[in-house]
């Protein structure tokens, strides 16, 4: 051994698949490994990580990050996702209190449910890997989600209606105004009788379920709802909806096509006030006014976001109508309506034209808030269209347009999961909202980037891992901290 270059207390240390190394007078041991190179047609060697350094006092001195390195080797490293898990159930914690006073049983399977649907838009199969993959798993570790479990869960929650009913009056206030929308989603069972071929905005006639949902304008989030029939329409469906939420003095504020006596005289009834919005062939509306603009005898006009609005306040049959006339959405639907004579001369005509170019640009309302002028009525029914924008946005987010349950508990169950999820998700909109943050940031950017924080266990503790600098930034900006 005289003649190599170290020492032989230094080789003593050396074990296969390391190499020496004099570094500033200093001894260190690496990793070492070959590899064939079939364009040299040689082995190359590939050196590795330091393992440690050697003394001629100490030998083999094992670096602080091999031993960490080791640690891991030996006891398979953990890595869970937390930021998510984390916002959740510290960031809804209120909202997580009534799932327990609804569902005191089953309350954490319907959380860890609520987010994978929220977080991964999961389905039954996925539900035990993705929960085992989150720290809810470690927050909740008596609970399993295997398929069969999370099959009876569903059917569990669809059959108890009365939980759900009284877990989502909770949500609702005296004195709101509430808008009703109505949606479709498609049903891919074959087993199912509910799923009826119906009535789609989108000509979509694949066997469907029909959804209620009840928004408050106030807390600019669902509130309430109802799974109907494929065939069965929300107008139809309304009286039962009232009377399973028990609403006490709300305004409610109806899209186009709601209008009926029967509608008009369940909303008396339960003593509601309402905005309806009536069809512009509706023959409660007195055209008389606008027409001959010789006389245009409107009740006066006030601005509204840069537009002047006229109006005209009527009564027939103890109802109050109010006609309201926007000049420059009039100029919009003639030149709109003449472009398509031109083009489509088969389907539109000069004549159609004179006979309906009275009606363009007007918006009429029934109300029955004898205390709201007019101007506060328009106002009160705009507010629907900034609400709807945001429900079509959430609901394509969440893909809310379809479901695979193949027995109505089931479907029951799902839709409920969904509705948390949806709630959730309008929660967290309006996080970002209120910090005026909507034009740069989306709930989904959100929780892509808290989902991205992990948790490592190393020697039975559970540390937060490194995360990016513009997560950091996203969540200071919005008040969320990682603890």
């Amino acid at each position: 051994m005289a003649n190599s270059k170290h020492p032989q207390w230094a080789l003593d240390c050396k074990r296969p698949g390391t190499e020496l190394r004099k570094i500033n007078g200093r001894y260190y041991l690496y990793a070492v490994s070959s590899k064939w190179d079939k364009d040299a047609k040689k082995t190359r060697k590939i050196s590795g990580k330091l393992l440690g350094s050697i003394t001629e006092e100490k030998g083999f001195i094992e670096s602080n990050k091999y031993k960490i390195s080791k640690q891991h080797f030996d006891k398979p490293l953990q890595v869970k996702e937390y930021g998510a898990s984390n916002f959740i159930t510290s960031h809804f914690n209120a909202y997580i209190e009534k799932l327990k006073t609804a569902f005191p049983d089953i309350w954490k399977e319907i959380v860890a449910l609520s987010f994978n649907r929220m977080l991964y838009h999961s389905s039954i199969k996925d539900s035990a890997f993705l929960f085992e993959k989150s720290y809810l798993s470690e927050l909740y570790s008596d609970i399993t989600l295997n398929d069969k479990k999370v099959s009876a869960l569903y059917r569990k929650i669809g059959i108890d209606r009365a939980a759900v009913t009284s877990f989502m009056k909770q949500f609702i206030r005296n004195d709101e105004h509430i808008i009703f929308d109505g949606t479709q989603f498609i049903s891919h069972s074959k087993l199912m009788d509910e799923a009826k071929v119906g009535y789609s905005s989108k000509h979509n006639y694949e066997p469907q379920r029909n959804l209620l949902f009840l928004f408050s304008v106030q807390s600019q989030m669902p509130v309430f709802y109802r799974l109907l029939l494929g065939n069965i329409t929300d107008v139809k469906a309304f009286k039962t909806t009232m009377q399973e939420a028990e609403f006490i003095n709300s305004f409610v504020i109806a899209d186009k096509g709601f209008y009926s006596e029967e509608n008009v005289e369940t909303m008396n009834n339960f003593k509601l006030n309402y905005v309806i919005p009536l069809r512009r062939s509706n023959n409660l509306i007195d055209y008389s006014e606008i027409q001959n603009p010789e006389k245009h005898d409107f009740d006066g006009y006030f601005e509204y976001q840069g537009r002047f609005i006229w109006y005209k306040k009527s009564e027939k049959d103890g109802k109050s109508i109010y006609l309201y006339l926007d000049k420059q959405l009039k100029s919009k639907e003639e030149h709109d309506y003449l472009t398509r004579i031109n083009s489509h001369p088969d389907n539109y005509n000069f004549s159609d034209f004179k006979n309906k170019s009275h009606v363009f640009g007007t918006l009429t309302l029934l109300s029955n808030a004898k205390a709201k002028t007019p101007i506060e009525v328009y106002k009160i029914y705009k507010t629907r269209g900034d609400i709807e924008t945001m429900i079509d946005a959430l609901k394509n987010n969440l893909e809310l347009d379809k479901s695979h349950m193949q027995n109505e508990e089931a479907m029951q169950g799902w839709m409920f999961i969904s509705f948390i999820a949806l709630q959730w998700y309008y929660e967290i909109y309006m996080l970002i909202k209120k910090k005026e943050l909507t034009a740069k940031h989306s709930p989904k950017e959100l929780l892509m980037h808290l989902a991205e924080i992990k948790k490592i266990r190393i020697n039975n503790n559970w540390v937060v891992s490194e995360f990016t600098k513009k997560t950091q930034r996203m969540l200071d900006k919005l008040g969320i901290p990682v603890t």
